[in-house]
C-alpha cells in the first residue's frame, strides 16, 4: 500500500470514525508523537505481554509486523513468504515473530477483533484464515463484497455462532489498546503502511520478498553472532 493510499484511506477513516462516535485514532500520528519518540519520551520498545508472539522468547532476533487485516499485501506476505520465514527461522528457534495491529480501514478493527475473541494460542491460525480468506469479507479491498456476512461466516469456520460475532465485533473492550499499538508503532517507527516490518526494534526498509527478507534476517543473526 502507498503513502499516498495509506493518506487518503486515514482521512477517510477518521470521517467514518467520527460520525460512528467510534474511539480509534488511527492516522499516521500527530507532530507530537514524532517528537515524543524523538525526544526519548517513549520508552524503548520491547516484547509484551499483550503482544502476540511466535516463537521462542530466547531468540536471538525479532521481528515485528504492523499489518492491517484487510491489506491485501500483508495477505499475500502471509501466503508467500511467511511460511518460509516461519519453516527456516521462527521454527528452528532463530526469530520471534510478533504482529501488531495497524488499522488503515474501518473493517480491520471488527475482523481483528475476531481473532482476538479466540483463545490466545489460536489468534495466529485465526488471522491467517482471514488473510486467506479476504475476497469474501474485505471490503475495503474487494468491490461489492458484503463485509458483514463475510465475516460472520468467518466466524463460523472459527466455531463462533453469530451471536457470540456481533459480540466480538462490536466490543470496545479492545479499543483503546489498539489505538496504543498504533499510536506508538508510529510514533516509533513512522509507519508508512503495511505491512512495515521491524527488525531488532530497528525499522527494516528494504524489499518484501522472500530473497530480502533473508537477506535482512542472516544480517541480523550475524550481528548476534549466530
Amino acid at each position: 500500500m502507498s503513502k499516498k493510499q495509506f493518506i487518503i484511506l486515514g482521512a477517510a477513516l477518521l470521517l467514518l470514525l467520527a460520525a460512528a462516535g467510534a474511539g480509534y485514532y488511527l492516522t499516521r500520528g500527530t507532530p507530537a508523537d514524532m517528537a515524543a519518540a524523538a525526544s526519548g519520551e517513549l520508552p524503548p520498545d520491547s516484547v509484551t505481554a499483550t503482544d502476540h508472539v511466535m516463537g521462542s522468547a530466547d531468540a536471538p532476533v525479532t521481528i515485528i509486523e504492523y499489518f492491517a487485516q484487510a491489506c491485501s499485501v500483508c495477505a499475500a506476505f502471509d501466503a508467500q513468504v511467511f511460511p518460509q520465514l516461519k519453516a527456516k527461522y521462527i521454527d528452528t528457534g532463530k526469530v520471534r515473530y510478533v504482529m501488531r495491529l495497524f488499522p488503515l480501514f474501518p473493517i480491520d478493527a471488527p475482523s481483528h477483533k475476531l481473532a482476538l475473541c479466540m483463545p490466545r494460542e489460536y489468534f495466529f491460525q485465526a488471522t491467517d484464515l482471514l488473510f486467506r480468506s479476504q475476497p469474501q469479507w474485505d471490503s475495503a479491498e474487494f468491490q461489492g463484497v458484503d463485509a458483514h456476512a463475510g465475516l460472520l461466516q468467518m466466524a463460523r469456520v472459527m466455531g463462533m455462532d453469530a451471536a457470540k460475532a456481533e459480540a466480538c465485533m462490536t466490543s470496545t473492550e479492545h479499543d483503546a489498546a489498539i489505538n496504543k499499538v498504533a499510536e506508538e508503532g508510529n510514533a516509533r517507527y513512522q509507519i508508512e503502511g503495511t505491512p512495515t516490518f521491524v527488525i531488532d526494534f530497528k525499522k527494516y526498509d528494504g524489499g518484501k520478498s522472500w530473497d530480502a527478507i533473508q537477506v535482512a534476517i542472516d544480517a541480523a543473526l550475524a550481528a548476534k553472532g549466530k
